[in-house]
């Protein structure tokens, strides 16, 4: 009886630790559970506020891409960045209630529209370390579920010269083979030797008060005025009806004095930056074109498919035509580049002769007059939409320019080999150009390594 006893005293404490092993188990695992949930919500905020500093960077470079900085941060910026993280050029902290409106107001703030994921806590800007930087970018955020974390990065420009003229053309090697009609709209013409402008009474003239639309001179309804167009011609206006008067927004005779000023776009600054940001082609001597010089005969392209857009907003970004031996254009080493498209839409480098022949019909785009002369508001910029559009962008020739069909532009066209044709050109100034915005090329960029991100 003792041993039967003794036995189940036995078995009872071994259930006992068995019970109390399966319990210690039990709550190891469940405090696994609880620590590995825990671990997974902290990695989920962390990323969250990864993402939303990151998503700070991201819209401060859209500002500068669109020349849009928001006015509260804008006018904290007086001169280019030279300040430093402890002295920073702009700095926005949102423990002070007037900054937290600036960055986080739902209705105003700079960066409302990431509200979802949190908040921005600091926005600060100083001058980089790198010589070709622009500024530094230091942007602290904070999840709902209190997790900061900040992101900085270094901003390197392009600085790509303006272009201060609707039409710029040098002085063409053959004046026996013609010029065609050019005319302007919202900008200046620039034209060495002769230039053809049609009847000196019919010639449009330069107002305060002219109408801003997206006519072209001699459309109905159409004002034979502008308020921003005036010609320099390096030779003689050439006029269609006898004894025309010359009129005072035509200024003759320019060079040699005071002379007219060289495309200011260099060849060796634009290949490098296609090579980095844009298409680089290299001709052949029948005008076929092969991407990054591979001169592959079953890789050869047309010009219609390396320039031509299927619509308006197809745009092509940086296209930079080569010469034939990839050296500094000069007089022998041009290919011939007909252009014959409905519709392009880019920025045209081009080491070549071209032929403007466009077929079809051209795209409505929507374009921005420029504001008035002396005041630079884009919102006093006129809207309106140009019919007929066959190049919008800027078409940059370094040969000569030889219209055979009329042609309109939204942007701007130089010609450092001359003008010459028969057909009509007629250009509307994209007014962003002064200022050295090109769509389809990033104006700021970042720094490759300058990356870098801490937080709690």
């Amino acid at each position: 009886m003792k041993t039967l006893d003794a036995e189940s005293g036995g078995v009872l404490v071994a259930a006992l630790l068995v019970g109390l092993l399966l319990s210690m188990l039990g709550g190891i695992a469940m405090n696994l559970a609880v620590t590995e949930t825990a671990a997974e919500g902290r990695h989920r905020e962390e990323s969250a506020s990864r993402l939303l500093a990151e998503g700070g960077v991201e819209e401060v470079i859209a500002w500068f891409t669109h020349a849009d900085l928001p006015a509260t941060v804008g006018s904290a910026v007086s001169s280019p960045f030279h300040g430093t993280a402890e002295a920073p050029d702009v700095d926005f902290d949102a423990s002070r209630p007037q900054d937290d409106r600036v960055l986080n107001d739902p209705d105003t703030g700079a960066f409302r529209a990431l509200a979802e994921l949190g908040r921005i806590l600091r926005l600060r800007l100083y001058g980089s370390v790198r010589p070709e930087g622009l500024c530094t970018i230091e942007v602290t955020a904070e999840t709902p579920g209190g997790v900061r974390r900040t992101v900085a990065l270094e901003l390197g420009a392009l600085e790509i010269p303006p272009l201060h003229a609707a039409i710029q053309a040098g002085l063409p090697a053959d004046p026996t083979m013609g010029s065609p009609r050019v005319l302007a709209h919202w900008g200046d013409m620039l034209l060495a030797g002769d230039a053809r402008l049609g009847r000196s009474d019919q010639f449009p003239r330069k107002s305060e008060l002219a109408e801003v639309t997206g006519l072209g001179y001699g459309e109905p309804g159409a004002p034979q005025e502008d308020r921003w167009m005036e010609a320099w011609i390096g030779g003689t206006p050439q006029f269609e009806d006898p004894n025309p008067i010359l009129p005072q927004n035509v200024q003759a005779n320019q060079d040699p004095v005071p002379g007219l000023p060289p495309s200011p776009w260099h060849y060796l600054k634009f290949k490098e930056i296609a090579m980095r940001f844009g298409a680089y082609y290299v001709p052949d001597r029948e005008g076929r074109l092969y991407r990054n010089g591979m001169m592959d005969p079953a890789l050869a392209l047309t010009p219609a498919e390396v320039f031509g857009s299927a619509d308006a907003g197809a745009h092509k970004g940086l296209v930079f035509v080569d010469t034939l031996d990839q050296a500094p254009p000069s007089a022998d080493n041009m290919a011939t580049l007909v252009l014959d498209s409905a519709y392009m839409e880019g920025i045209f480098y081009v080491n070549a002769h071209v032929v403007l022949r466009p077929e079809g019909l051209g795209q409505a785009v929507p374009a921005l007059s420029p504001p008035p002369e002396g005041r630079e508001s884009v919102a006093l910029r006129v809207p309106v939409s140009i019919a007929d559009v066959r190049v919008q962008g800027v078409l940059h020739a370094a040969g000569s320019l030889r219209v055979d069909n009329p042609t309109r532009v939204f942007g701007a066209v130089v010609a450092e080999g001359g003008l010459t044709g028969g057909g009509l050109l007629e250009v509307w100034y994209n007014d962003d150009l002064k200022r050295g915005l090109l769509q389809g090329l990033p104006t700021v960029f970042p720094i490759r390594g300058t990356w870098r991100e801490w937080g709690s």
